[in-house]
């Protein structure tokens, strides 16, 4: 009976495939092998079809160690005036639902509409809110508005109409829905002298949460331009200041640091670092940061930052690759005060080179001794 069951099954799929009935796949392969220090290797797929109109997408992650370890189903599309997206994601080996999401947008005549939900498992949080598990997923934009909670939702509004955007976001912490945030933006709104500016308010139930304005650019003459742009939070202000040069590039020169005051007297200033990049062409630039406080910076900015260290340079490269593709390189050099030859402590570098017009192949290393390779392959 079951040889029989099975025969009329590899005749339902067979026949399926030769009439047309089942959906063209396409896919990606992702692999990373590592080398040193010790050896491991992470691979994953990713299948995608289109049914009914929605792009429909299955993603599964294999470990060395453990098999297949993660796995999610994603799909986006329309139903008429209605844009919708959502997805949900497992843990296999502990056979456990991890979170989902559905969004679902509306537009009419310029007026944009949407409700964002979000539903994740506390021991999960971090995969969702700071992207460790996925990279691409930061919902709330890292925001965690439960603090001791079994699993967590979170509500989110938002209307749209050019130049205003607002959106409101409440929570459920297994206590009951309350209103966590809101954040109100405007885009380009005109000063003087042909001079504009985009501003971000945001504030949670407690009060204030913070102002960005930036965009901020000023024409000085030959070309030059002076851009600017400030963030105030409840903990620092952090100011970004940079020129603009037209037909060669940016350079931006960002500070990081935190006002003095007693009362209403600002007495004066904390800085924490600083970091100077100079955008050369679309990817290739360079980047130095220094750290008068490197586990501030580590905690508030990137954690990157190692031992003594207190410095960084990077430089990226990018250029013409096989079939059409991009080359990218990225090298890093870190500095401590001393101990080493002109103070180098690490050194970095990773780098993607096209092969074929559907194969990347992939490297990085560090030191101490890290060494990885891989390969994207789409089909």
């Amino acid at each position: 009976m079951k040889r029989a069951l099975a025969m009329v099954a590899l005749s339902v799929v067979c026949g399926g495939l030769a009439f047309g009935q089942f959906p063209a796949f396409t896919g990606k392969w992702d692999a990373t092998v590592g080398l040193l220090p010790s050896t491991s290797l992470t691979t994953a797929l990713t299948l995608t079809t289109n049914i009914a109109g929605f792009d429909v997408s299955g993603y599964f992650r294999f470990t060395g160690t453990d098999g297949l370890d993660r796995v999610s189903f994603t799909a986006s599309g329309a139903a008429g005036p209605l844009s919708m997206k959502g997805g949900t994601y497992f843990n296999p080996i502990a056979q456990e639902w991890m979170g989902g999401y559905l969004n679902g947008s509306v537009d009419f005549a310029g007026l944009a509409l949407g409700l964002d939900v979000y539903h994740w498992a506390e021991k999960y949080e971090g995969c969702f809110l700071a992207g460790t598990c996925w990279p691409y997923l930061n919902w709330l934009g890292g925001d965690k508005p439960c603090q001791t909670y079994s699993y967590g939702m979170a509500y989110v509004l938002s209307t749209k109409i050019d130049p205003l955007a607002v959106k409101l976001i409440f929570a459920d912490c297994c206590t009951g829905i309350f209103f966590y945030k809101s954040i109100i933006t405007l885009k380009d709104l005109g000063l003087c002298c042909g001079i504009s500016v985009d501003a971000e308010l945001a504030f949670t139930k407690e009060g204030f949460g913070y102002l960005e304005l930036s965009g901020i650019e000023i024409p000085l003459c030959c070309g030059v331009s002076l851009t600017a742009g400030v963030t105030f939070t409840v903990d620092g202000k952090e100011v970004d200041t940079g020129l603009k040069f037209a037909g060669i590039g940016d350079a931006c020169f960002t500070v990081y640091g935190n006002a003095l005051e007693d009362g209403n007297a600002w007495t004066g200033i904390d800085i924490y670092g600083w970091k100077i990049k100079c955008q050369l062409a679309d990817c290739n630039y360079v980047q130095f940061v220094t750290a008068l406080d490197p586990a501030w910076y580590n905690a508030n900015v990137e954690n990157v930052f190692v031992g003594d260290e207190f410095e960084y340079v990077k430089f990226g490269f990018c250029g013409a690759g096989c079939c059409g593709g991009t080359y990218n390189v990225d090298i890093s050099i870190f500095f401590q005060e001393s101990g080493s030859l002109f103070g180098i402590n690490r050194l970095g570098a990773k780098m993607s080179i096209p092969v074929m017009e559907n194969l990347t192949v992939n490297a990085s290393y560090a030191t101490p001794d890290t060494f990885t390779v891989g390969w994207v392959f789409t089909f």
